[in-house]
């Protein structure tokens, strides 16, 4: 039984590691400047680290941080269907049907 609870713990100290680092990454290119080539390393350092989550089998915190900045613009709370929409500064690479 000790040694269960001594893997969950471990478990969830590596998760909160990895959260840690993934939102400050995602904190510096917000802040950063794209010009520059600290900025490139950033973007570099911050797929590997969403790479390093799935990798862990974190990929359902991974979905949630994305949803949250991308989908749900940062907000709290959902918008409702009828207040969404795609900002028009935003390029499309490819469509897929879920």
């Amino acid at each position: 039984m000790r040694a269960d609870s001594t893997a969950a713990g471990a478990r969830s100290r590596v998760r909160r590691d990895l959260l840690h680092q993934y939102m400050h990454l995602q904190r510096e290119l917000i802040d950063g400047d794209p010009g520059t080539s600290a900025y490139q390393g950033t973007v570099h350092s911050f797929r590997q680290m969403g790479y390093a989550l799935i990798s862990a089998g974190f990929e359902d915190d991974l979905d949630r941080l994305l949803r949250i900045r991308v989908v749900e613009g940062g907000k709290s709370t959902p918008s409702s269907r009828s207040e969404r929409s795609v900002p028009g500064y935003l390029c499309l690479i490819e469509r897929r049907q879920a």
